[in-house]
Protein backbone atom coordinates (compact mmCIF):
# COMPACT_ATOMS: atom_id res chain seq x y z
CA UNK A 1 0.00 0.00 0.00
CA UNK A 2 1.24 3.46 -1.02
CA UNK A 3 2.59 5.98 2.17
CA UNK A 4 0.03 8.37 3.58
CA UNK A 5 2.61 11.00 2.90
CA UNK A 6 3.40 9.77 -0.35
CA UNK A 7 -0.47 8.97 -1.11
CA UNK A 8 -1.23 12.72 -0.08
CA UNK A 9 1.18 13.86 -2.42
CA UNK A 10 0.09 12.06 -5.09
CA UNK A 11 -3.43 13.56 -4.51
CA UNK A 12 -1.58 17.00 -4.71
CA UNK A 13 0.09 16.51 -7.75
CA UNK A 14 -3.45 14.98 -9.37
CA UNK A 15 -5.62 18.48 -8.55
CA UNK A 16 -2.49 20.18 -9.75
CA UNK A 17 -2.65 18.18 -13.36
CA UNK A 18 -6.95 18.16 -13.29
CA UNK A 19 -8.51 21.26 -15.03
CA UNK A 20 -11.91 20.58 -13.93
CA UNK A 21 -11.36 19.41 -9.69
CA UNK A 22 -14.01 21.88 -8.47
CA UNK A 23 -16.71 20.95 -11.12
CA UNK A 24 -19.85 19.96 -8.59
CA UNK A 25 -20.64 17.35 -11.17
CA UNK A 26 -17.31 15.08 -12.17
CA UNK A 27 -15.07 17.15 -9.76
CA UNK A 28 -13.26 16.11 -6.36
CA UNK A 29 -16.06 15.56 -4.26
CA UNK A 30 -17.03 13.02 -6.51
CA UNK A 31 -13.42 11.21 -7.00
CA UNK A 32 -13.91 10.92 -3.43
CA UNK A 33 -17.46 9.34 -3.46
CA UNK A 34 -16.83 6.90 -5.62
CA UNK A 35 -13.37 6.08 -3.66
CA UNK A 36 -15.63 5.79 -0.48
CA UNK A 37 -18.47 3.74 -2.72
CA UNK A 38 -15.69 1.09 -3.72
CA UNK A 39 -14.22 0.75 -0.22
CA UNK A 40 -17.69 0.45 1.11
CA UNK A 41 -18.36 -2.53 -1.45
CA UNK A 42 -14.72 -4.11 -1.45
CA UNK A 43 -15.66 -6.38 0.98
CA UNK A 44 -18.38 -7.82 -0.58
CA UNK A 45 -16.03 -8.65 -4.07
CA UNK A 46 -13.83 -11.33 -3.64
CA UNK A 47 -10.49 -10.50 -5.45
CA UNK A 48 -11.25 -6.91 -5.47
CA UNK A 49 -8.36 -4.67 -4.84
CA UNK A 50 -8.65 -1.87 -2.04
CA UNK A 51 -5.84 0.21 -3.14
CA UNK A 52 -6.79 -0.02 -7.01
CA UNK A 53 -10.45 1.47 -6.21
CA UNK A 54 -8.54 4.23 -4.17
CA UNK A 55 -6.48 5.28 -6.93
CA UNK A 56 -9.23 4.89 -9.61
CA UNK A 57 -11.80 6.96 -7.17
CA UNK A 58 -8.75 9.85 -7.44
CA UNK A 59 -7.51 9.47 -11.02
CA UNK A 60 -10.96 8.23 -13.06
CA UNK A 61 -12.31 11.40 -14.07
CA UNK A 62 -8.79 14.41 -13.33
CA UNK A 63 -8.69 14.05 -16.62
CA UNK A 64 -11.97 15.71 -17.59
CA UNK A 65 -11.98 18.92 -19.75
CA UNK A 66 -15.59 19.39 -18.96
CA UNK A 67 -18.89 18.18 -17.78
CA UNK A 68 -20.25 17.39 -21.32
CA UNK A 69 -19.68 14.71 -23.68
CA UNK A 70 -15.74 14.38 -23.08
CA UNK A 71 -15.22 10.65 -24.42
CA UNK A 72 -11.36 11.00 -24.82
CA UNK A 73 -11.30 12.12 -20.36
CA UNK A 74 -10.48 8.09 -19.17
CA UNK A 75 -7.83 7.65 -21.96
CA UNK A 76 -6.44 10.89 -20.68
CA UNK A 77 -6.67 9.83 -17.03
CA UNK A 78 -5.17 6.41 -17.70
CA UNK A 79 -2.02 7.57 -19.50
CA UNK A 80 -1.59 10.32 -16.89
CA UNK A 81 -1.60 7.37 -14.08
CA UNK A 82 0.92 5.52 -16.60
CA UNK A 83 3.25 8.96 -16.60
CA UNK A 84 3.06 9.14 -12.39
CA UNK A 85 3.70 5.46 -12.15
CA UNK A 86 6.85 6.32 -14.28
CA UNK A 87 8.04 9.76 -12.79
CA UNK A 88 8.13 7.23 -9.82
CA UNK A 89 5.03 9.32 -8.11
CA UNK A 90 2.68 6.23 -8.08
CA UNK A 91 4.32 2.49 -6.83
CA UNK A 92 2.22 -0.03 -7.92
CA UNK A 93 3.36 -3.19 -9.57
CA UNK A 94 2.86 -3.68 -13.00
CA UNK A 95 0.08 -6.00 -13.37
CA UNK A 96 -1.88 -3.57 -10.96
CA UNK A 97 -0.97 -0.69 -12.82
CA UNK A 98 -2.19 -2.82 -15.77
CA UNK A 99 -5.25 -3.06 -13.80
CA UNK A 100 -5.85 0.50 -12.72
CA UNK A 101 -5.20 1.89 -16.03
CA UNK A 102 -7.49 -0.13 -17.75
CA UNK A 103 -10.36 0.92 -15.32
CA UNK A 104 -9.94 4.60 -16.08
CA UNK A 105 -10.22 3.87 -19.64
CA UNK A 106 -13.00 2.42 -20.00
CA UNK A 107 -15.23 3.12 -17.24
CA UNK A 108 -17.70 5.20 -19.49
CA UNK A 109 -19.88 2.81 -21.54
CA UNK A 110 -17.80 -0.25 -20.95
CA UNK A 111 -19.66 -3.58 -20.76
CA UNK A 112 -20.35 -4.96 -17.00
CA UNK A 113 -17.37 -7.33 -16.21
CA UNK A 114 -16.46 -10.36 -14.37
CA UNK A 115 -13.54 -8.84 -13.39
CA UNK A 116 -13.66 -8.30 -9.75
CA UNK A 117 -11.66 -4.68 -9.40
CA UNK A 118 -12.46 -3.62 -12.78
CA UNK A 119 -16.11 -4.36 -12.79
CA UNK A 120 -16.11 -2.72 -9.00
CA UNK A 121 -14.21 0.70 -10.32
CA UNK A 122 -17.25 0.75 -12.60
CA UNK A 123 -19.56 -0.01 -9.99
CA UNK A 124 -19.00 2.46 -7.86
CA UNK A 125 -18.54 5.39 -10.68
CA UNK A 126 -22.04 3.75 -11.85
CA UNK A 127 -23.72 3.83 -8.41
CA UNK A 128 -23.12 7.78 -8.19
CA UNK A 129 -25.01 8.60 -11.28
CA UNK A 130 -27.24 10.49 -8.77
CA UNK A 131 -25.27 13.43 -8.70
CA UNK A 132 -26.76 13.78 -12.37
CA UNK A 133 -30.43 12.64 -11.59
CA UNK A 134 -30.01 9.37 -13.21
CA UNK A 135 -30.88 5.87 -11.21
CA UNK A 136 -28.47 3.54 -11.41
CA UNK A 137 -29.96 0.75 -13.62
CA UNK A 138 -28.59 -2.76 -12.37
CA UNK A 139 -28.32 -4.20 -15.90
CA UNK A 140 -24.95 -2.27 -16.25
CA UNK A 141 -23.58 -3.11 -12.69
CA UNK A 142 -20.90 -5.72 -12.45
CA UNK A 143 -21.45 -6.72 -9.33
CA UNK A 144 -24.14 -8.70 -7.27
CA UNK A 145 -23.28 -6.14 -3.99
CA UNK A 146 -23.40 -3.72 -6.75
CA UNK A 147 -27.06 -4.87 -7.79
CA UNK A 148 -28.73 -4.98 -4.48
CA UNK A 149 -31.77 -2.49 -4.86
CA UNK A 150 -30.99 -1.40 -1.17
CA UNK A 151 -27.63 -0.44 -1.76
CA UNK A 152 -28.37 1.18 -5.05
CA UNK A 153 -30.88 3.63 -3.23
CA UNK A 154 -28.65 3.98 -0.42
CA UNK A 155 -26.27 6.34 -2.73
CA UNK A 156 -28.72 8.54 -3.81
CA UNK A 157 -27.45 11.00 -0.85
CA UNK A 158 -23.96 10.31 -2.07
CA UNK A 159 -22.10 8.71 0.76
CA UNK A 160 -18.37 9.73 1.01
CA UNK A 161 -17.96 12.99 -0.99
CA UNK A 162 -17.08 14.96 2.13
CA UNK A 163 -14.52 12.24 3.43
CA UNK A 164 -10.91 13.13 3.27
CA UNK A 165 -8.48 11.65 1.10
CA UNK A 166 -6.61 10.84 4.79
CA UNK A 167 -9.26 8.82 5.87
CA UNK A 168 -10.30 7.29 2.74
CA UNK A 169 -6.41 6.02 2.72
CA UNK A 170 -6.34 4.69 6.38
CA UNK A 171 -9.65 2.86 5.09
CA UNK A 172 -8.07 1.53 2.42
CA UNK A 173 -4.82 0.33 4.20
CA UNK A 174 -7.17 -1.00 6.99
CA UNK A 175 -9.26 -3.32 4.43
CA UNK A 176 -5.71 -4.53 2.24
CA UNK A 177 -4.66 -5.55 5.18
CA UNK A 178 -7.48 -7.81 5.94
Amino acid sequence: MIPAVDFLSLVAEIRRQAAHADSTVHGEAHWRAVAWTYLDLVPLVPGADAEVGLLFGLCHDAMREHDGHDPDHGPRAAAMVRTLAAEGLLALESDRLRTLARAIENHTGGPPTSHPTIGLCQDADRLNLWRCSVRPDPRFLSTVAAREPARIALHQSLPGQHESWAALHARALELGAS
